[in-house]
């Protein structure tokens, strides 16, 4: 980055006219309000910063809320600090499963949650705006460009936080980044729901077809709703690719090399993962529109293929398409440290690591479908929040700084949560003591999460000093 002055837009200077001066000044500025976004700013402010979110959508919640997402995979184990609170939370509200159970959270209730979460913590919230560059000064990023019906809006804070999942920020300030495995991402998928099953005839249907292995899901499924529990999620899974082959004549928008994955979080309804577009770049809008125009077809053809074949779906209607493509991988910010499958497969521990990430790869590459790992936790070096050669900024969530196959693990909502505690903690503590987040005491940080409940790390103790 050169000395001075810079305004920058998808990766290339801007001229200083064309920008207005900034409306505000943060201590620190949460990039999108989505898994981790909303809980970084929590977490800075609680700790005494003046935080601002801006986020693109009219809600938070990010991927569980725009992807319809219900399923956290590992928070019934994997949770500590404000995820463990955020779990009690939803509990306490009274409306869909209980993820410290049984993995499930209701995407509405994370939508309301958030929002209150947001209220109760003093966070400003600019709903409706989106990222389009960055205002760097000799090489730190000192403001954020956001773009809205109002036209183009400034941003200032002492320390800005990317939790975009595609790394935007960062992006528009210049900054390295990797984008799958040589240039190819993980599949795009869209969710959808379908209501008013019959899952009694379901399961008589399942119980007779072993091969799919639903039965005994679906089953319970159909008991479930019988005795009219409200607050259990259930999850079953397989494949149904050759199925769909034999009949792609009558439905040929069916897709191909994927699996059928449903929870079913509310009586009589499914919520259906099974769409599955490859080969197109999410952070292409091109590409972005014809991966929503290809996948909502085929979520109305596994729809009516289900309806035409399966008993139990005859009565059956969509009720909810999720308001974007699912997105898996897009751009990863190149960090100081680029945590690799290497070291999560052997449960590395580092003396600055800051949250632990659970190993459970889930990989959609076209190739290969990887869902190893060894299930167990590796740490994660703060070095990996923080873009290499820029100041004033930090990761979290899905752009944090990962190799391909170790990011299919580190992108799963309850470690992208946990990621947002880190990266809120970490700029609140840079923001009011006048450094920068590479320049921060580690040693402080650690101390400064753990008294929040917040696991660090594995068994090691604590980095004593700076670091």
């Amino acid at each position: 980055m050169t000395t001075g002055l810079r305004l920058m837009q998808c990766g290339a200077p801007m001229r200083e006219a064309q920008l207005p001066p900034a409306e505000d000044s943060f201590d620190v500025i949460v990039c999108g309000g989505g898994t981790a976004g909303l809980p970084a700013a929590v977490a800075a402010t609680r700790r005494g910063a003046k935080v601002a979110i801006i986020e693109r959508y009219g809600f938070p919640g990010g991927n569980a809320a725009t992807s319809i997402m219900p399923c956290w995979h590992g928070i019934q184990t994997h949770h500590s600090g404000l995820l463990r609170e955020f779990g009690h939370m939803v509990e306490d509200f009274g409306v869909g499963p209980i993820p410290l159970k049984d993995k499930h959270i209701e995407p509405e209730v994370v939508k309301i949650l958030f929002l209150k979460l947001a209220a109760d913590n003093g966070i400003r919230l600019y709903l409706h705006h989106l990222i389009v560059g960055a205002i760097t000064r000799d090489g730190r990023i000192t403001a954020v460009v956001t773009e809205s019906k109002a036209g183009k809006r400034v941003f200032a804070a002492r320390v800005l936080i990317d939790a975009t999942g595609d790394g935007d920020l960062c992006f528009h300030a210049g900054a390295d980044f990797t984008k799958g495995d040589k240039g190819s991402v993980q599949a795009m998928s869209l969710r959808f729901r379908i209501g008013y099953v019959d899952f009694a005839r379901f399961a008589s249907y399942a119980g007779e077809r072993q091969e799919f292995g639903w039965g005994d899901k679906v089953r319970q499924i159909a008991e479930r709703d019988a005795r009219g529990e409200r607050r259990q999620g259930i999850m079953f899974s397989s494949r149904l690719d050759k199925l769909f082959d034999l009949h792609r004549d009558r439905y040929p928008d069916l897709p191909s090399n994927t699996y059928f994955n449903c929870s079913s979080i509310r009586p009589g309804e499914l919520s259906v993962n099974s769409t599955r577009i490859y080969n197109l770049d999410p952070t292409n809008p091109d590409h972005l529109t014809e991966a929503e125009v290809a996948l909502r077809r085929q979520a109305w053809e596994i729809w009516r293929f289900l309806r035409d074949n399966i008993p139990g779906f005859a009565d059956s209607v969509i009720t909810e398409t999720a308001a974007q493509a699912g997105v898996r991988e897009s751009r990863v910010i190149v960090g100081d440290h680029v945590l690799s499958v290497e070291e999560g497969m052997a449960g590395a521990q580092f003396g600055d690591s800051v949250q632990t990430c659970c190993v459970r790869f889930d990989s959609h590459d076209k190739a290969r479908y990887e869902t190893g790992g060894t299930g167990g936790l590796c740490d994660v070096p703060f070095g990996c929040f923080i873009p290499k050669g820029l100041e004033g900024v930090l990761t979290t969530g899905r752009c944090v700084s990962c190799d391909h196959l170790m990011n299919s693990a580190f992108r799963r909502m309850e470690n992208a949560f946990q990621s947002g505690e880190v990266a809120g903690t970490a700029a609140a503590l840079a923001a009011i003591n006048g450094t920068t987040p590479r320049n921060l005491d580690v040693g402080r940080l650690q101390r400064e999460l753990t008294g929040s409940g917040f696991n660090v790390r594995q068994t090691l103790p604590l980095v004593a000093g700076p670091g």
